[in-house]
């Protein structure tokens, strides 16, 4: 399934905003769509972060095919991170 996700960050002061299109599985969109969708964007917020050289971010806004808002859900996605250390 392809989607339309737009974001509107502020990054230090700076607003800016973000269009594009991206594939989701569509077991996962049959399954939640609007999880399946923030999972994506989650993803490609992170890589506009890492772009601008990790300084502080604010989700203001993200929405797919610009009548979903799903700025809540994406804002409570945490990664996860595998703990195999030994101790």
């Amino acid at each position: 399934m392809r989607v339309v996700i737009e974001t509107k960050l502020n990054i230090e002061g700076n607003r800016g905003s973000s269009r594009g299109k991206f594939f989701v599985r569509d077991r996962d969109f049959k399954d939640d769509p609007n999880f399946a969708v923030a999972v994506v964007a989650y993803e490609w917020i992170q890589q506009q972060w890492r772009e601008s050289g990790c300084r502080d971010l604010i989700i203001e806004m993200v929405t797919w095919n610009e009548e979903n808002d799903i700025t809540e859900i994406v804002k409570e996605i945490e990664p996860v991170v595998e703990d195999d250390l030994p101790f």
